[in-house]
């Protein structure tokens, strides 16, 4: 099917709502009701911003008295080790937690853990219904992407208009290796119920850069990173 472009007032639009999302989150775990740092204190902030985050993308949807769950497995530098799964509302998930294995989320880079056999279909991804559209497709991926929560989604920001990409990239430092021609997210459908997205990333961790992310979206609606593309090179980071 053909490309089908999200333009950048959706963009800016829908990052804006989860950026709302996320400080109502905060606002509610600044209360914890679990000691600050442990396993229990973590699983109820995520839970909190997934709800939250949900509850602001319209396309997006889970069943009536499903919501989604967490298990926390520790810190890997800063990065929180956490994975994300569905359940009833009323379900009590401590025995569903410890047979829940982590895996690195979907935009892990590392080419040698992309092929591995996940439960992330039965445990996350089936419970959710979207609209099948070309936004409705992107608004999946953006709350699957929350959902992951990975370092480096949290400190990524999507550049979908050529402003935005001048603004980063004529900073002293920057080297444009592949100028797009396009800066807006790209959604392309399959005859399969699947889709491909590809987005333009800018990411602060380690060396600035601007990377084209091409992920799948499956016809079973698992997300899949397919490839990532060097666009932009700026100075050094910061690491976490």
């Amino acid at each position: 099917m053909s490309p089908e472009f999200i333009p950048a007032e959706v963009v800016h639009d829908l990052t804006a709502r989860i950026a709302a999302a996320r400080e109502t989150a905060t606002a509610i775990a600044s209360s914890p009701s679990h000691p600050a740092e442990s396993a229990a204190y973590w699983e109820q902030t995520f839970e909190v911003n997934a709800a939250s985050v949900l509850a602001v993308l319209g396309r997006v949807h889970l069943p009536p008295g499903y919501i989604v769950r967490y298990r926390f497995y520790g810190r890997h530098g800063g990065d929180l080790l956490v994975r994300p799964f569905v359940a009833r509302s009323s379900t009590d998930v401590d025995t569903i937690r410890q047979l829940i294995d982590w895996h690195p989320p979907p935009d892990s880079v590392a080419v040698s853990l992309r092929s591995q056999a996940t439960r992330d279909v039965d445990f996350l991804y089936r419970h959710f219904t979207f609209e099948r559209s070309p936004r409705g497709i992107f608004e999946y991926w953006l709350a699957m992407q929350e959902l992951w929560a990975s370092a480096a989604w949290i400190h990524s920001r999507i550049i979908a208009d050529e402003d935005a990409f001048l603004g980063i990239t004529q900073r002293e430092g920057w080297r444009v290796d592949n100028a797009p021609e396009r800066f807006e997210p790209v959604i392309v459908a399959d005859d399969e119920g699947g889709a491909q997205a590809a987005v333009l990333l800018y990411s602060p961790l380690g060396r600035e850069s601007i990377l084209l992310q091409r992920v799948q979206i499956g016809s079973d609606q698992a997300i899949t990173l397919l490839e990532t593309v060097p666009v932009a090179q700026g100075p050094r980071g910061y690491t976490i």
